[in-house]
């Protein structure tokens, strides 16, 4: 691994702009046309929103399309068929569209009785517009990376790890590739690809990151959290109890190898926060 990036990592962050179309579906063949005909940034809104909304700890949220066939007009073993559908597993929109319409068209082979959607709970196509900033937070090696990821907003954690598998076409981060590419060290990289981010909030995902990042580093992830992170304190908890259960064993066996006196501090003086929720 290099001391110094060949390039440091720009930390970004993006913003939706929502505009509502004046495209509805009341039942599921109304649903099935949206879904062929509306523009991609409408799939997307309804598909990945939620995973940049998701904060809590427990099953990893539903898109609106499963949500609204399964809870709204009652077609439960549709909708949970939809559901089941993981847009974070999809490299383009197309491919998740053609899925989703898939599924809806075996439906309606079946000659099925078509529900209603109540008054007021159509579905309403919307369509999201994103808006990429520089949150001014660069890395030009390892230990300013960790730094950063105690800064950097979750909008921007979700700009660098779920738009990136669109954005890129390919089933990786930005992260990552910055890490194989420009500081070569391709075992952070690949760890950091196989992290299964769609049964995580995007906190617990930072806290696997430190997991990942203090295994390399030498440094217990409950340490490297200490010494690094500036987030809210609500949000330090939810870290902790991301790192605690999963890393327990993992760090009683760094805590039996290294003296915390001989820890690295990868505090930056007068170090701010310059991202922010843009």
């Amino acid at each position: 691994m290099r001391n110094t990036a060949q390039s440091p990592f720009i930390f970004m962050t993006s913003s939706s702009l929502v505009t509502i179309t004046d495209r509805r579906a009341g039942n599921i063949k109304e649903l099935l046309e949206g879904i062929r005909e509306v523009s991609g940034s409408s799939i997307y809104h309804h598909s990945h929103q939620v995973y940049r909304e998701w904060q809590t700890f427990g099953r990893p949220p539903i898109h609106d399309f499963g949500y609204w066939v399964g809870e709204v007009i009652r077609e439960k073993g549709l909708g949970e068929r939809l559901a089941a559908v993981d847009p974070t597993q999809y490299d383009d929109i197309r491919s998740f569209r053609n899925r989703l319409a898939e599924i809806i068209e075996e439906h309606l082979a079946s000659d099925p009785i078509i529900n209603q959607a109540p008054p007021g709970s159509q579905f309403n196509f919307c369509e999201s517009t994103s808006v990429i900033l520089d949150t001014g937070t660069k890395a030009g090696n390892l230990d300013e990376f960790i730094q950063a990821l105690g800064m950097i907003t979750r909008r921007s954690l979700y700009y660098h790890l779920f738009e990136a598998r669109i954005r890129l076409h390919r089933f990786d981060n930005d992260f990552s590739i910055w890490l194989r590419e420009h500081l070569e060290a391709p075992e952070i990289a690949d760890e950091i690809s196989k992290l299964d981010i769609s049964v995580y909030s995007l906190e617990q995902i930072r806290g696997h990151l430190f997991i990942i990042l203090g295994r390399h580093r030498g440094v217990p992830p409950r340490e490297l959290v200490k010494k690094v992170v500036q987030l809210p304190a609500e949000m330090i908890e939810l870290l902790m109890d991301t790192i605690s259960y999963p890393a327990r064993s993992l760090n009683r066996f760094f805590d039996d190898q290294i003296k915390l006196k001989d820890l690295p501090d990868l505090r930056a003086r007068g170090n701010n926060r310059k991202g922010g929720d843009k």
